[in-house]
């Protein structure tokens, strides 16, 4: 689960970092996910980013050590 929680937070940064770019073309796929060149929007982005963190923050509950 720790690597898991890794993957998708490199996911979603990498997400993040291409919605603020935006070098696609527009069609419905990335206009859905943000990544559309119409015009730049602040929204996807920082939802990126928040579940980036919240990715992190699952890793670091996962190496926790449980409480006896």
């Amino acid at each position: 689960m720790k690597a898991l929680a890794i993957v998708l937070a490199v996911v979603f940064v990498g997400c993040a970092v291409l919605s603020i770019l935006h070098p696609l073309e527009p069609s419905s796929i990335t206009h859905a996910l943000g990544f559309s060149n119409d015009k730049a929007h602040a929204k996807h982005p920082f939802l990126y980013f928040v579940l980036a963190v919240l990715c992190l923050v699952w890793l670091r509950f996962q190496t926790a050590q449980p409480a006896r």
